[in-house]
């Protein structure tokens, strides 16, 4: 693998990180200003909110729908396995900061250990 591709590799995983993290910690703490506004236990809300908010934050880093799994199903067909490790590499990476978000604000808010 040449260095322009692990570049164009590692640039992507910290896009779809930072993508899904992004969704989940915005959502979150709107939800929060919102639970405030409307006189709702915000802390309880931003809580629930982030562990809600982590199928949506990978897939809206992934593109907004499931594409990424229809494209691994059809690299199965074809028989070419390098684009699959690819898109394995991005949904890993989408999890871990939607994941790494929804701990962030339990962590923030004192949540569910």
């Amino acid at each position: 693998m040449s260095r322009i591709m692990l570049a164009k590799l590692i640039i992507d995983m910290a896009t779809y990180f930072f993508v899904a993290f992004g969704i989940v910690l915005g959502g979150s703490l709107l939800g929060g200003i919102a639970a405030f506004l409307t006189k709702q236990p915000p802390f309880l809300r931003m809580d629930s909110l982030a562990a809600q908010l982590k199928i949506w934050g990978l897939a809206g880093a992934l593109g907004g729908t499931f594409d990424s799994f229809m494209q691994i199903e059809r690299v199965f067909n074809e028989g070419d396995i390098s684009p699959i490790i690819k898109q394995i590499i991005f949904i890993i990476s989408a999890f871990m900061g939607a994941h790494t978000s929804a701990l962030m604000v339990q962590w923030l808010v004192q949540g569910d250990k």
